[in-house]
């Protein structure tokens, strides 16, 4: 199990990406928002990825049917 200290940090930079330029509004710094934070963070990365690689299929199967059509 990661260790708390490291779980927030984790949690800190999550919300300085999510947030960007705007403050990220006070919450209380304790184990259970730590842990619902990071979980939520760790939910948003896995989704990150899948779309990700979504948009890469998609963008593979452009390039194929673009080269099919020109073959055309």
């Amino acid at each position: 199990m990661e260790a708390l200290e490291e779980k927030e940090a984790q949690v800190a930079a999550w919300l300085k990406k999510i947030f960007g330029d705007h403050s990220i509004p006070q919450y209380e710094v304790n184990p259970r928002t730590t842990e619902i934070l990071h979980h939520l963070a760790e939910c948003n990365r896995v989704r990150d990825r899948d779309v990700c690689l979504v948009i890469e299929d998609l963008k593979q199967k452009a390039r194929e049917y673009e080269s099919e059509v020109f073959m055309l």
